[in-house]
């Protein structure tokens, strides 16, 4: 990647509207959202930000690590994460280092009880957080790509890889850089789904504790890397597959990911469960 490539400034000039599109459906106040927004404008008008970690510190020491400018250089690689534009450990790596004390990188993992405790909590609560929350935990895929999909649920675009497994086409849900190709699915789970009509900030009400669309994600990795799936096809599995990759590549990808995540998908139902 060329170093022009890696700067923050062209991912702003790219995707600013997008990321405020993003913001707006944060819990957070409407002047704090103007705060961060008139901060970040500032940063890229008046610094080249690249993506690592010496720049960005002294970005935030230009302005007396403010609170603005560090929480809106947050929350904008928060969403250069979420949407696969940068790698989402990258993302995690760079924030914590975004404090106003200097701090470790701060990694929350759950395990699989406190991850039945939050499916318990949310089946109380109903629809439509409990399709919302199957799909992250059966699929791996982000909170804004499940939403998109969901939305646009169409049963005759899934294919049957066999009677336990479907996967559905995810390519038209990817933003930035990294490509998902297929949503992985449990069929019985498949075929209850319909379209629906939910928004971002709803969908974000899936929160329990620790567990989170993000750490629901890296428990749905850990997941299939301890089954023996291998590192590649994982990524593969939850969308994260370059854009460059080639045909031949990806059918390889896709037939391989067909027969790991049918080889691994009883055990990833049994989880909730409570019988591993």
């Amino acid at each position: 990647m060329s170093s022009r490539k890696r700067e923050l400034n062209v991912f702003w000039s790219q995707y600013k509207q997008q990321f405020k599109e993003w913001l707006s459906l944060k819990e957070i106040g409407d002047r704090t959202k103007k705060d961060y927004l008139k901060a970040l404008d500032r940063i890229f008008k008046e610094h080249r930000v690249e993506l690592e970690r010496k720049s960005l510190e002294a970005t935030i020491k230009a302005y007396n690590r403010s609170q603005a400018y560090v929480f809106g250089l947050r929350h904008f690689l928060t969403f250069l994460g979420e949407e696969g534009i940068i790698r989402e450990d990258l993302a995690d790596y760079l924030k914590s280092k975004l404090h106003r004390r200097r701090s470790g990188i701060r990694q929350i993992f759950i395990s699989d009880e406190e991850l039945r405790e939050a499916y318990k909590h949310i089946q109380e609560k109903g629809e439509p957080y409990l399709t919302i929350f199957l799909f992250m935990v059966y699929s791996g895929m982000r909170l804004s790509q499940t939403v998109r999909i969901l939305n646009s649920w169409n049963w005759w675009k899934a294919v049957v890889v066999n009677e336990k497994v479907v996967r559905y086409p995810a390519e038209e849900t990817t933003r930035g850089k990294k490509r998902a190709f297929w949503a992985y699915l449990p069929r019985d789970f498949a075929e209850l789904l319909e379209p629906t009509s939910i928004k971002y900030n709803t969908a974000q009400d899936t929160k329990y504790g620790k567990v989170s669309p993000n750490t629901i994600r890296k428990w749905h990795y850990t997941f299939l890397v301890r089954q023996g799936v291998p590192a590649d096809i994982a990524d593969f599995i939850q969308g994260r597959a370059s854009q460059r990759v080639g045909a031949t590549h990806y059918l390889n990808k896709t037939l391989l990911a067909d027969e790991w995540y049918s080889a691994v998908v009883d055990d990833l139902k049994k989880v909730l469960e409570g019988s591993e």
